[in-house]
C-alpha cells in the first residue's frame, strides 16, 4: 500500500462469522463515499469465515492497494484486534464495522460531511435492529427496544449527550464508531475488557474533551442481535465489568458531572441492580430448570425401574403360578401314578399268590402225574400179570378141557339168540 492518506480508514474485526463476513464486506465495497481504506483481521476463526474473507477481496487485492487482510494463528480478542487495526489506519476517520453487522450504503458520506461541518471528533447513529437472517428484529425483542427507545427518549428531553451517555451505552457497539484518527494516536486503543470495551472508550474519550455527537434519527447501522453476541455470553459477567469501568471512569469524569448526569447514571445503576436481580433469578431459575431435568430424568428412571421391577414381579408371578400350577398337575400325576402303583403291586400281590397257586397246583399235577404214572405202572404191570395169567390160562389143560365142554352150548346159543351173540362178539 502506498503512503496516500484516505478519507476513512475501515477496520473490521472478524471471529466465526462465516454466515454475516460477506454481508459486511459488501456494505462497505456499496459505500457511497469511496475514499476508504479496508483492513479485515480474522482473530483466528475455526469456521470458515478466512475463506470468505479471501473470496471477496482475493479478486480485487492485486489492484486495490487499500485492502489489508490479516489472518491470527491464535485468537487474541476483539480489543486487541481492534487496536491492531488502528495501528495500521492511515485514515482521517477510523469507522470499525464488526463482521456480523453491515451498514446502509450512504453512513460514510453521511457521517464524514457532518463530522467536518460540526468539527466532531466522535459520532455515532441510530441503527436498524436485525436477526441473524437480516430481517427486521423489533418484535421479537421488545425489552432490548425499550431500553434502546428509553435511552432515545432520554437525550430527546434534554439533548445532553453525557447525561444519556452515564444512563446507557447507546452506541450499542464498535461498529457505531466513527472518529478521527488522532484520538487513537493521542489517547491509544481499547481497554482489555471482554464485554464494555466501547463504553470504556467512548467515556475515556468524553472525559479527555473529545467532541461527540450522535445521529439518532439516521439509521445508518444494521446491528444483528442474535444468541451469540459476546455481550449475552455472561450478563452477570457483564453487568460486573460494567460497574467496574463506571468507578474506574467516575474520577476522570468528575468535572463534568452535575445532578442531571449523575441522576442518568443513578438510572443505568438501578438498571444494572434491576438486571443483575432478574439475571440471578434467571439464573436460579435455570438451575433449578436443570436439576429438575435432572430430577425428572431420575425420576423417569425410579419410575422406568418400577415399571421394570413390576414387570419382573409379575413375570415372576406368573412363574410362581405357573410353577404351582405345574407343581399341582405333577402331585395329580404322582398321584395318579401312585395309585397306579398300588394297583400294580395288588396285582403283583395277586400275581404272585397265583403263581404260588400255581407253583402249588403245579406241584399237586406234578404229585397227580407221578402217581398217576406209578398207578399206570402198576396197571401195566397188572395187565402184563393179568395178560401172564391170561395166556397160563388160555395154555392150561383146564381152560382146553372147559372150552372143549362148552363148545356145543356157545354153538346152541348162537342159534338161539344170533342178535345177542353178535352184539357180545361185536
Amino acid at each position: 500500500m502506498d503512503g496516500t492518506a484516505v478519507t476513512v480508514s475501515v477496520i473490521v474485526p472478524a471471529y466465526n462469522h462465516a454466515a454475516w463476513v460477506g454481508q459486511a464486506i459488501h456494505s462497505v465495497f456499496r459505500q457511497t463515499l469511496t475514499d476508504w481504506e479496508l483492513i479485515l483481521i480474522d482473530d483466528a476463526s475455526s469456521d470458515e469465515t478466512w475463506s470468505v474473507i479471501q473470496a471477496y477481496t482475493r479478486p480485487l487485492s492485486s489492484t486495490n492497494g487499500r485492502i489489508i487482510t490479516i489472518r491470527h494463528t491464535r485468537n487474541q480478542g476483539a480489543p486487541t484486534t481492534l487496536n491492531e487495526g488502528m495501528a495500521l489506519a492511515r485514515g482521517e476517520y477510523i469507522a470499525i464495522l464488526n463482521s456480523d453487522d453491515a451498514w446502509q450504503p450512504e453512513r460514510l458520506e453521511r457521517m464524514v460531511r457532518f463530522a467536518r461541518r460540526q468539527e466532531l471528533d466522535f459520532l455515532v447513529t441510530g441503527l436498524n435492529l436485525w436477526d441473524r437472517d437480516a430481517a427486521c428484529k423489533d418484535e421479537s425483542e421488545p425489552d432490548w427496544l425499550k431500553w434502546y427507545r428509553g435511552l432515545y427518549a432520554d437525550w430527546l428531553s434534554h439533548g445532553d449527550f453525557l447525561r444519556t451517555l452515564l444512563r446507557g451505552n447507546f452506541f450499542i457497539t464498535t461498529s457505531n464508531f466513527f472518529f478521527q484518527r488522532h484520538l487513537f494516536d493521542t489517547h491509544g486503543g481499547f481497554a482489555d475488557l471482554r464485554y464494555v470495551h466501547d463504553y470504556e472508550y467512548a467515556l475515556r474519550l468524553f472525559g479527555k474533551g473529545a467532541k461527540m455527537q450522535c445521529l439518532w434519527d439516521e439509521k445508518l447501522l444494521n446491528y444483528r442481535l442474535h444468541d451469540h453476541n459476546t455481550i449475552r455470553e455472561k450478563p452477570l459477567a457483564a453487568i460486573e465489568e460494567n460497574m467496574l469501568m463506571l468507578l474506574e471512569q467516575l474520577p476522570e469524569l468528575y468535572p463534568y458531572l452535575d445532578y442531571s448526569r449523575l441522576e442518568g447514571l443513578k438510572f443505568q445503576l438501578q438498571d444494572l441492580q434491576r438486571y443483575t436481580r432478574e439475571e440471578w433469578l434467571s439464573t436460579i431459575h435455570y438451575q433449578l430448570l436443570n436439576k429438575e431435568k435432572e430430577l425428572f430424568a431420575l425420576i423417569y428412571d425410579r419410575d422406568e425401574w418400577i415399571r421394570d421391577r413390576d414387570d419382573i414381579i409379575a413375570s415372576q408371578q406368573a412363574m410362581v403360578t405357573e410353577r404351582d400350577d405345574w407343581v399341582a398337575e405333577r402331585d395329580r400325576t404322582i398321584s395318579t401314578l401312585q395309585a397306579v402303583i398300588r394297583q400294580q403291586e395288588q396285582c403283583l400281590e395277586a400275581h404272585k399268590r397265583m403263581v404260588s397257586d400255581r407253583d402249588s397246583w403245579i406241584a399237586d399235577r406234578d404229585g397227580w402225574i407221578t402217581e398217576r404214572d406209578q398207578m399206570l405202572k402198576a396197571r401195566d404191570e397188572h395187565i402184563r400179570t393179568l395178560e401172564q395169567n391170561l395166556q397160563a390160562l388160555c395154555h392150561s389143560r383146564a381152560y382146553r378141557a372147559g372150552t372143549l365142554l362148552a363148545w356145543p352150548v356157545r354153538q346152541l346159543r348162537e342159534r338161539l339168540h344170533p342178535e345177542r351173540w353178535k352184539l357180545n362178539h361185536a
